[in-house]
Order: C-alpha cells, then structure tokens, then sequence
C-alpha cells in the first residue's frame, strides 16, 4: 500500500532562534493580520517562505515566490535552517484543550510516495480549486521544499502504530513550545533503526488526506514535470515523495470540528417565506436564545440537523423530515454521500431555497464559512451577512466511507483541529 520512508528533515537551529518565534500556521488560514503579525514576530518566520507579502512593484523577476527562495537560500547559509545528519522519522504531539476536556493528538511524519489517487493508496475527501494548486506550485518550483506536512489518516484497527507512540517518546522532545491558542506542540526526531517495525507496518496501510489536498495535487503535478525533465529519472527521486503527518484513525485526540456557513449579501426573501419553504424537508425542533444552548443540543442530535440565525430573531433548530426522500431528491449523488449533512443542507437550503448554485458556493461573497461560530453571529450582528447556518461535525467513518467509494465532500466540510504547525520540520527535495 502506501510507501512510507524517514527522511533528512531541515529544522530551525535553536541555537539562533527560538522556535515558538519562527513557526506559523497553515498557509491557507493566515489573514492578512496575522501575516502582519508574524513577520513582525521573528525575521525568520517560516510565514516569509510560505505566504511572502505581496508588492504593487512585483513582477516576474521579483515576487514572493522568488523572495522565498532568497530567503531560503539565505538562512541555509546562515544556518538558521540546518539539515538533519541522517534520515529520520519525526513524532509530532499536539495537547489541547476543546468542547470542555483534555485532548492529545500524535502524528508521525514522514515522507510518502506520491500516487494518483486511482492507485487505491492514498485517497481525498474534499474537493480542491485550481487558484490554489497554482499559487502552491509557484513556490514548490522555486523552493523545491515541503514546508508544511500534510495532514494525512491511515486505518489501525489492530493498533500496532498507536501503540508504538508512547515508548518511541519517553525521551526530552527536540522542540516544546505552547501557541497563543493554549495548544502544546511537541516533536520528537527518531532515527530509521528504530522505526523498522513502524514503517514496516504502514506496508499494508492506505491514507486518506485529512488537510492539505491542494498540496498534495500540487507535489503530484510538480512530480510528473520533474519526472519529464530528469534525464537521469530514478524512482528514488526526493521529488517523487511529499512530507505527511499521519495520524491513526483510532487516535482519541482527533477532533473534527464543524464549518459554520454564512449567507452574505439581501436575503432573497422574508424570514416567514423561508420559514414555510423549509417546512417541506425539515422541522422545528426547538428555539434557543443562546448559541451555546443551540450547539450543545445540535452536537447531541441524531440525523440530520442544523441551525439557523437571522439578526434579530432566535437560534432556531431543525431536524429534517422523517418522510423526506433522500433518495430521490439527491438521486444525482452516490449513496453514501446522501445521507451527510452537509450534502443534505447544500442541496436542499442553499440549492432548492435560496438558489444559490454550486457555483456560487465557492464565492466568498455569496457565502462565508467560519469554524467559530461566535465569528458568523458576529456577522450576521454587523450586517455583513443576513442568515448564519450551524451543521454538526462530520464523523471520521463519514469521511473514511465517502473516499473509499471514490467520492469527496465539499469544500469546507471538515476542520481538523488543531491545525499542524508549519516550521517544525520540512522536508527539502534538493
């Protein structure tokens, strides 16, 4: 199944920097402010190789892509960034606290073949956009460095990886440090010899990417031009591998958190009309005055409910109708995405009710998505939005079931939290 190996991992040298200074989150999550933020932060920040600041002066010749391959090239010179003396595998453990408890995640990373997703070894979930995948390119070709894993989960029934965790980090970690979120991040760097029975067991492994499938299509594509270019091609190439973190579908610290949506702009008509359309396929359970109120009940339902918000009336609570065919209403969807929530509000408010195309979806001016759902009250209260949507968390057999059938989710339907640090370890392919 999938090819899991140790590697040379390029790390922060702490002698020169403290590491809770240089690392940041995932690309894709960082504002503008907080970009600000991190920059100011540390002249080191991983922020200025993965998301540069952007010029009115930049052109082909001077842009954030080949700012961070200066960068690059001059904090390995300046031994800021220093390679590890021999492949190794790295054990990444995240301690956090959500939904009123204690949690602990543990990943190993390592590199991993790349595969087409046909080859039934490593699968998606969610669909990606082609903007991204181009934005990410642009830097891998410069860069020619992983510098954020991807978020990757493999099957452990029988719990023989899970269980190597504890032993395999009964040592001081390499980096300890806690972010402004209260999240403890831990990494530890193993050498090969002592992860022969872990990577032998990955063998009989499939993965399925939990975050990061622009990234991942993104070194599958830099790949094949690699591999068209090379005229000395062998398959142990560094750029036929991407860096992952891989985390056992059994781990008792994997939280998937749900992704609140936001309509944005006049709603197309009154609440009472909106209220009557919905009454086709769902209804009312109850109303809350409190958000709290309405999430905890929503976290507890069974089937399919959510949550609606106009700005001045309560948090309403449907359920969807016991008589509703799903079957024939989302007929053009494969069995097992018919029965996902989200699946089932896209389809049914956003597309039957309110008209908004699947098109649209993608608009961040038509629709807004947030993981807080304090932040879509908040928009819904400044009249940036006019109807805030709550969904329940999607379920890791949910996601396991739709990416072996082949099928993925929409976009924004998981948020993994929390999300893996960028800066801890990269992987070069130079």
């Amino acid at each position: 199944m999938a090819e899991v190996l140790p590697f040379k991992g390029l790390l922060y040298n702490t002698s020169k920097v403290k590491i809770e200074d240089v690392v940041a989150p995932p690309y894709d999550i960082i504002s503008s402010e907080e970009q600000n933020k991190l920059y100011e932060k540390s002249p080191y920040n991983v922020v200025r190789l993965i998301l540069g600041k952007r010029f009115a002066s930049d052109d082909d010749e001077d842009n954030r892509y080949i700012r961070a391959r200066v960068f690059l090239e001059r904090w390995l010179q300046e031994e800021i960034l220093v390679k590890d003396d021999e492949e190794k595998g790295y054990i990444y453990k995240q301690a956090f606290y959500a939904l009123g408890r204690r949690w602990e995640r543990t990943a190993f990373i390592f590199r991993v073949r790349l595969e087409d997703f046909s080859s039934g070894q490593i699968f998606p979930h969610e669909k990606t956009l082609s903007e991204p995948k181009e934005d990410r390119l642009r830097l891998l070709r410069e860069c020619k460095t992983n510098f954020s894993p991807i978020f990757g989960l493999f099957p452990d029934d029988d719990e023989r990886i899970q269980a190597s965790y504890y032993r395999l980090t009964q040592h001081t970690p390499l980096f300890s440090f806690s972010d402004e979120e209260d999240v403890a991040h831990h990494l530890w760097a193993l050498k090969a010899e002592s992860l022969l029975h872990v990577l032998d067991a990955f063998s009989d492994r499939f993965i399925l990417i939990a975050d990061g499938h622009h990234r991942y299509e993104t070194a599958l594509q830099y790949m094949k031009e690699c591999t068209i270019a090379d005229s000395h091609y062998t398959s142990s190439k560094p750029y036929n591998f991407v860096m992952m973190a891989l985390v056992s579908m059994r781990d008792p610290g994997l939280l998937v958190l749900p992704i609140h949506r936001v309509l944005r702009g006049s709603f197309p008509f009154s609440e009472r009309d909106f209220f009557d359309k919905m009454g086709d396929y769902f209804q009312v359970r109850a109303s809350f005055s409190d958000l709290a109120d309405l999430l905890e009940t929503l976290g507890k339902a069974d089937g399919c409910s959510l949550g609606i918000k106009f700005a001045q009336g309560p948090y309403v609570l449907f359920d969807l109708k016991d008589q509703v065919d799903l079957e024939r209403l989302l007929g053009d969807y494969h069995p097992v995405l018919r029965t996902l929530d989200v699946i089932i509000i896209h389809t049914l408010i956003l597309e039957r009710i309110l008209g908004v195309s699947p098109e649209e979806v993608r608009d961040s001016s038509k629709l807004g998505y947030y993981k807080d759902p304090n932040e879509a009250v908040r928009e819904i209260d400044e009249g940036k939005g006019s109807m805030a949507i709550f969904l329940r968390s999607s379920q890791i057999e949910d996601i396991k079931r739709v990416a072996l059938a082949g099928e993925t989710m929409p976009q924004k339907s998981t948020y993994f939290y929390p999300k893996l640090k960028t800066g801890l370890v990269m992987n070069p392919l130079f």
